[in-house]
């Protein structure tokens, strides 16, 4: 692997971020690797703007440059493209969740939701590394909403230069939910569903 590896995840409060965060820098830990993990940053309530950092290897601060990312996780449309910058262009990846949450400025009728295929032709612009998906559809499809972060977890663990195991990431998740084994199994089916996804998307990349 490279020297560093730098993921930046943007979303809305209530999408798990702070779990898809947890999820790769525990799985970094338990392969010896050196990960800084950021605290999640934004507004706590539901749909508030949320980011976080998880940086693997020879890194030693929290904070990612612009143009620096290797990968972006964008759990909902808007939220990517404002941090579409972080990215590595051309040679980043970005995860694209299509699942539109509407701030809370579109909500009160106060400004227009931009198009969506706008949003993925100036994001595919930054990369044609882009791999764009309804997680939310996905997701009810396996049983429930809240597994949109790891089925988003699945596709990232199948990027080639993505510095961690696969089977990592199942034991982390295991242990993580492991009070509750009917969410464990949901989860572990979320995260496989991303990777075949990945797996699939990347065929057509190359």
């Amino acid at each position: 692997m490279s020297e560093e590896f730098n993921v930046f995840i943007a979303g809305v409060g209530g999408m798990g971020i702070l779990t898809a965060t947890r999820i790769i820098a525990e799985s970094a830990l338990k392969e010896g690797k050196n990960v800084i993990m950021s605290e999640v940053h934004g507004l706590s309530q539901r749909y508030g703007s949320v980011t976080a950092v998880v940086r693997i290897g020879n890194v030693y601060s929290p904070l990612i440059k612009k143009d620096f990312g290797d990968l972006l996780i964008g759990l909902e449309p808007i939220e990517a493209l404002r941090n579409i910058n972080i990215v590595k262009e051309k040679e980043g990846y970005i995860i694209l969740n299509t699942n539109q949450i509407p701030p809370p400025n579109v909500a009160a009728g106060l400004e227009q939701y931009p198009n969506l295929e706008d949003i993925i032709g100036v994001l595919r612009k930054r990369t044609e590394k882009l791999i764009a998906i309804n997680a939310l559809e996905l997701a009810q499809q396996i049983g429930s909403h809240l597994l949109q972060n790891t089925i988003l977890l699945g596709i990232a663990f199948t990027i080639p230069e993505f510095p961690l195991k696969k089977d990592s990431a199942r034991l982390v998740i295991k242990e993580i939910f492991s009070k509750k084994p009917k969410v464990v199994d949901m989860n572990l089916k979320a995260f496989d569903e991303g990777i075949r996804i990945g797996e699939r998307a990347l065929k057509q990349l190359s």
